[in-house]
């Protein structure tokens, strides 16, 4: 699976599940291609449009590590992304 279609799952996926994806050219450019917060009491996904598409695919799959995806089908690329993702995140709050 080519990398755009990678990014086009997950952001179907976080439709699917209810969460808003904003995809918009950052003012000033994120370190990790974006990410979640809650705006007037919603889960939002922010993307920066302008940072290359491997990096839009990690903010995705990095939100979607903090949602219950596990009801949701999910072709089996974007769920190890997923997977992939909170495993590194696991990782990195073992070592801190």
């Amino acid at each position: 699976m080519d990398d755009q279609h990678l990014f086009d799952e997950l952001l179907r996926v976080a439709e699917a599940i209810g969460v808003g994806v904003r995809v918009e050219s950052f003012e000033t450019p994120a370190t990790a291609g974006g990410g979640s917060c809650i705006l007037q009491g919603e889960r939002l996904i922010l993307v920066d449009r302008t940072a290359p598409l491997r990096e839009r695919i990690a903010a995705l799959a990095r939100a979607l590590t903090e949602l219950e995806t596990e009801t949701v089908f999910m072709i089996p690329e974007a769920r190890e992304a997923v997977e992939a993702m909170r495993e590194l995140l696991r990782g990195r709050r073992l070592t801190a």
